[in-house]
């Protein structure tokens, strides 16, 4: 539940703010890592510190995570032209966007 939940805030991250980067993966893995402490046992003023401390966590381990993620993405797009056509245009595809792009390129070869 905790990972669909953390990857359907980072691609809802993406969409809202166009842009696919490293703070799409830090706010998801913030809230994420909140929501795990708010249903932590203990008393409201201890859920409370749970909150903050998952917060300040999930953003701390989540930022090398996300920068590495997106250097590995941009690694195995190098040699893709969709994919650099689509950044100069400003696009943002979803992966499901880009997978139909990548078919209708190969079906028209």
């Amino acid at each position: 539940m905790f990972t669909a939940g953390f990857y359907g805030l980072q691609n809802l991250l993406a969409e809202k703010r166009g842009v696919h980067d490293v703070f799409n993966v830090v706010g998801a893995g913030s809230a994420t890592a909140a929501t795990f402490g708010l249903i932590m046992p203990g008393s409201l003023k201890w859920r409370a510190r749970n909150v903050v401390l998952g917060s300040v966590l999930g953003a701390t381990l989540c930022f090398p995570l996300g920068w590495l993620h997106l250097k590995l993405v941009e690694k195995a797009n190098e040699g893709n032209t969709t994919a650099k056509d689509s950044r100069e245009m400003g696009e943002v595809k979803s992966g499901l966007g880009a997978a139909i792009d990548r078919l209708e390129e190969n079906l028209n070869k």
